[in-house]
């Protein structure tokens, strides 16, 4: 498993208190700690999110999150459900680049790699249609700490099918001998879920979707600008891999669904999303 190096580097700190101040900002009603910590998971939904299209998912899901991690102005699988919950009822209004259309959503889906004793990866979200799957990995500022690679021994003992062909296996195997690679993208994470979604959709084109915030100014820190070419460069090592990897972050999500002329609903969730986590650093 990854080892994270440090729990905090200076900038993330200061994303941290920025997301709590928006957050107070926008739901001045609701009081939350000096961790930024709601006491009820509920408090921190968007207008527009509603609990049956997510909750019964998260519960089945690993680490008990509506209890613990999610009530956080800070969660990662917030901002998830936060962005994607309002179009489980309106999926035909849900629309990435290059990706879709879409006629199912799911949160926390895991996808089992395969490996004896090892427990399923869980994507963010899982979208599904005609034209194949996406699972989306949700990042907030995670990876502004530090990280260095590790994998159990298990992964190249068991894996033996196809997948052991593609560029993700070869990228573990280099990581293995060269594990500080990366500093900000957890890369051992991403070779994970390509092993989990490449085996549960074996028949279909599925694509992994590396979904993280920045905030509206990045270039602030180098932190982001290194985040982004360490990005490009697994890009570049696992192309023409299954599944296929492609990155984006929210920012630019919610500025395609702009140009894209949405619906009135849509235009207003945008709106509430930017005030929530578009902040500047």
């Amino acid at each position: 498993m990854k080892q994270n190096l440090s729990s905090n580097s200076p900038v993330r700190s200061r994303a941290l208190v920025a997301l709590r101040t928006a957050f107070a900002h926008q739901r001045p009603d609701i009081l939350i700690d000096d961790k930024g910590y709601a006491s009820d998971f509920r408090d921190t939904l968007l207008p527009l999110v509603a609990t049956e299209d997510f909750e019964v998912d998260l519960q089945a899901g690993d680490g008990n999150e509506l209890q613990t991690k999610f009530r956080a102005a800070h969660s990662s699988s917030g901002l998830a459900v936060n962005c994607f919950a309002p179009f489980r009822t309106r999926i035909v209004d849900l629309a990435l680049p290059n990706c879709g259309p879409f006629a199912a959503l799911q949160f926390e889906r895991k996808c089992p790699t395969g490996l004896r004793g090892g427990r399923a990866p869980n994507l963010d979200v899982v979208l599904s249609g005609p034209k194949g799957v996406v699972g989306v990995e949700s990042k907030l500022s995670e990876y502004l700490a530090r990280h260095r690679a590790s994998f159990s021994p298990a992964y190249a003992e068991q894996i033996r099918d196809e997948r052991r062909e593609q560029g993700y296996f070869r990228e573990m195997l280099r990581l293995t001998d060269a594990p500080n690679s990366y500093v900000w993208l957890d890369a051992v994470q991403l070779i994970k879920h390509s092993f989990g979604l490449a085996r549960t959709f074996r028949d279909q084109p599925v694509t992994l979707l590396y979904l993280y915030w920045e905030p509206a100014n990045p270039d602030a820190s180098p932190e982001f600008r290194a985040h982004r070419q360490e990005i490009a460069a697994f890009a570049e090592r696992v192309a023409g891999s299954t599944p296929r990897f492609r990155a984006m972050s929210y920012p630019e999500l919610w500025r395609a669904w702009d140009d894209a002329e949405p619906a009135e609903w849509l235009a207003r969730h945008l709106k509430t999303l930017r005030a929530r986590y578009e902040v500047t650093l």
